[in-house]
């Protein structure tokens, strides 16, 4: 695979992880992890490893109506190690949509058996969740 397809991967990445979470998949949103991931958001780490992912997941998808809107990523890649950072723009999709907040992932992925994934996601917000 090349630098290209690499980077591409893993903004597609970034994408399968949105709709998973918006469409109401958690098995999908924990797929977009490695066995051992962590995802961390304002300075918390709130779940590591599958069964805690999909705890988390099961657990916060039907409470929340939103659109995630990543954009302007910047991806390094490393051989099998790869940073993504990408502002991420939260939409209300309730009775009226409107963007409810915004902020940054700072990734750090892995290629496994040739597919992206995240190791660590953290999540940087701007304003109160």
């Amino acid at each position: 695979m090349s630098n290209v397809e690499d980077h591409l991967a893993i903004r597609e990445l970034a994408a399968r992880y949105n709709r998973a979470f918006d469409y109401g998949n958690p098995e999908a949103w924990v797929e977009c992890f490695t066995e051992d991931g962590i995802f961390e958001m304002g300075g918390k780490q709130l779940a590591s490893g599958s069964e805690a992912l999909l705890a988390f997941a099961k657990k916060m998808i039907p409470t929340m109506k939103v659109k995630h809107c990543t954009t302007d990523a910047i991806v390094e890649v490393n051989g099998d190690t790869a940073s993504h950072d990408a502002y991420l723009i939260l939409m209300d999709c309730g009775d009226k949509v409107s963007a409810s907040n915004s902020g940054r992932y700072l990734d750090t992925v892995v290629k496994q058996n040739g597919q992206w994934k995240f190791k660590q996601r953290v999540v940087e917000i701007d304003g109160k969740m």
